[in-house]
């Protein structure tokens, strides 16, 4: 079965999401990747509360992943670096 990136930027859900849907429904095999940039996110960076927010959503995201057996990278850079 053929990947498909589905690279999550704010949109931190498995239900409703559109992209990650499209890849399912075409047959793909999603790769789901989150990357932290904080260089892109000017010039609105997030605070502390922001950032521990984003933290345990991410852990609680990438748990229901592997519980559906998928797997969550994630990565901290520039966006194309990364990809």
């Amino acid at each position: 079965m053929a990947n498909a990136l589905v690279w999550l930027r704010r949109d931190l859900r498995l239900a409703d999401n559109s992209a990650l849907q499209a890849a399912l429904d075409a047959g793909y095999s999603p790769m789901l990747v989150y990357i932290h940039a904080t260089e892109e996110e000017k010039p609105w960076q997030p605070g502390a509360a922001s950032l521990a927010w984003l933290h345990y959503s991410l852990q609680s995201l990438k748990k229901s992943i592997e519980e559906k057996g998928g797997r969550l990278i994630i990565r901290s850079g520039k966006s194309l670096a990364e990809l």
